[in-house]
């Protein structure tokens, strides 16, 4: 075969290898979060059959422009060098994350979004919410679901300590339609409510729970003017 002919088809092989390439349909834990992050519920409990390589998934809210880097350098000192979004869809439900990674990594902040996938349930974010939270709440039985609910959903991205919730969601007033503090042993995440989409937020650092629970609701008062 004449050279001319290799090298046409070595340069086809190059550009379907690079078609491939530019798959965008990443899990939502595919960004590194803090070493500091808590537990969290970011999604339904329900598993979905993975969806195919083609398909790639995407919220129709923008997580990573929910926080901007005046927002964070306000409340950790420092302002993030990147933002890595990754979306994936979980039963009725997809789920977008935006690992903020600040220079310093341990104060890295992490932000989940989950809202509804049009046309594959009924079931929406907010009946979530309610079955998590709201149920049998004045008997426990709604705290205990969510705690169940924080361990068996918590992050396995690499970088992330493996811990369990301590304390049963605490009510936190004046923000969205609901919101929720759950503590942890390193920390906590706040859980916020705004008609039918809920977010996740945790934040890194060395601070105590009140101070991250301040921080975190910091943060979650600039998110809720965007989403």
């Amino acid at each position: 075969m004449p050279p001319r002919i290799y090298a046409i088809i070595f340069g086809l092989l190059l550009i379907t290898t690079g078609c491939r390439s530019t798959d965008t349909s990443a899990p939502a834990n595919a960004g590194s979060t803090p070493a500091s992050n808590p537990a969290a519920m970011t999604s339904p409990g329900t598993t979905s059959p993975a969806a195919p390589a083609t398909s790639a998934v995407k919220a129709k809210v923008d997580v990573c422009a929910l926080l901007t880097g005046d927002d964070l350098k306000s409340v950790q000192g420092e302002a993030p060098k990147e933002a890595q979004r990754s979306d994936r869809r979980d039963g009725a439900f997809i789920v977008a994350q935006c690992y903020y990674a600040l220079p310093t990594t341990s104060n890295s902040v992490v932000v989940n979004v989950t809202t509804a996938d049009e046309g594959q349930g009924s079931r929406s974010p907010k009946q979530f919410w309610e079955d998590t939270f709201g149920r049998d709440e004045a008997k426990g039985g709604g705290s205990e679901k969510a705690r169940e609910q924080a361990k068996k959903d918590k992050p396995k991205a690499g970088g992330g300590e493996e811990e369990e919730s301590a304390a049963p969601p605490a009510k936190v007033q004046g923000l969205g339609d609901e919101a929720f503090w759950i503590a942890s042993r390193v920390g906590g995440a706040l859980y916020v409510l705004k008609k039918d989409v809920f977010f996740r937020i945790s934040v890194g650092g060395a601070s105590d729970e009140k101070t991250k629970l301040k921080k975190s609701k910091t943060l979650a008062q600039q998110a809720l003017k965007r989403i």
